[in-house]
């Protein structure tokens, strides 16, 4: 069995489909994204340990304070704190436990986040802001891809949505009124229930969300399902888009220096300079904590809130 779920009693006809559930239900406690993710981390820990004569499963704490001192400067904070939490996931999952002190790899992350300090300093792609959204958009046609692409643009960045929120959009849960459309989301990164994001009108027409919504799923005659698909030659609907694909399309039309992120930073950055406040910008962006959203807001008025400017010497 691939999942730590290990039934302590004979398996009859019902427990057996209630166990069935049960690792279903395991298998969805982490995303899609993260369990490749932490496979691929595995594959590399794995890779490293045959290579260095290390036991993988169960391994130990001094081979994982050794695999993550080969890794230095090498990699991120995240991606070395990711590592941790794959190998621990994958010693979980097998039932196994890692020998040693724990204490001991994590001293050794600590003291590689203080001696490469520059590693913290990652580069965030750029946030989109709405001179570029209304510069890609007046440059779009009328074709089934473009609609979609403008869609898919003006929608993200004015709901804020994750990629992962927005490829997972049906159409029973997205309702038009007067006012926008109201776009439900029964699940994100950061929540497990249902929440409602309320896009309004555009006074723009040229980047109105509501209006591109609208005009591509009737333009695809998209009844019910995936919000926004892939499309084969022809023009032909195909498979539900991937939060990959998402990022794809937003370097094409914007350039290799923005990504699936931008757009969602965009608005929070765009918000930030509008004054609004962190309640309103939180409440919208559907953070769970507020210290993202405080640092795109001090990216935003870095200069505004500069000792000098406030002094106004």
């Amino acid at each position: 069995m691939s999942l730590s779920i290990i039934p302590s009693f004979d398996i009859s006809i019902e427990h057996s489909e209630l166990l069935k559930k049960a690792i279903a239900y395991e298998s969805a406690s982490l995303s899609p994204n993260t369990l490749r993710s932490y496979k691929s981390m595995c594959r590399k820990f794995q890779a490293w340990c045959e290579a260095n004569s290390q036991q993988f499963l169960p391994t130990s704490a001094e081979t994982i304070a050794l695999y993550l001192s080969s890794l230095g400067e090498s990699v991120s904070f995240s991606t070395l704190d990711s590592t941790i939490a794959a190998i621990e996931a994958a010693h979980e999952k097998a039932g196994q436990t890692i020998k040693g002190d724990h204490a001991l790899y994590r001293r050794v992350r600590k003291g590689i986040r203080r001696t490469h300090k520059e590693n913290q300093a990652i580069k965030q792609a750029l946030a989109m802001t709405v001179l570029d959204l209304k510069g890609v958009c007046c440059k779009l046609g009328d074709s089934l891809k473009d609609c979609r692409d403008k869609a898919l643009l003006t929608l993200t960045f004015f709901g804020a949505f994750r990629r992962s929120e927005v490829v997972s959009l049906d159409m029973e849960y997205v309702e038009f009124n007067d006012k926008g459309v109201v776009v439900t989301l029964l699940q994100s990164k950061t929540s497990d229930t249902k929440q409602t994001v309320y896009i309004a009108h555009a006074k723009d027409k040229d980047i109105c969300p509501v209006k591109a919504l609208k005009n591509w799923i009737e333009k695809a005659e998209i009844k019910e399902g995936a919000v926004f698909v892939s499309l084969l030659k022809g023009g032909k609907l195909a498979n539900r888009l991937s939060g990959h694909a998402v990022s794809e399309i937003i370097k094409q039309h914007f350039g290799s220096d923005y990504s699936g992120h931008s757009a969602r930073r965009g608005l929070v950055t765009a918000s930030a300079e509008k004054g609004a406040s962190l309640h309103v910008i939180k409440k919208h962006s559907r953070h769970k904590s507020a210290d993202m959203v405080l640092l795109y807001i001090d990216d935003a008025r870095g200069f505004e809130d500069s000792a000098v400017t406030v002094l106004g010497v």
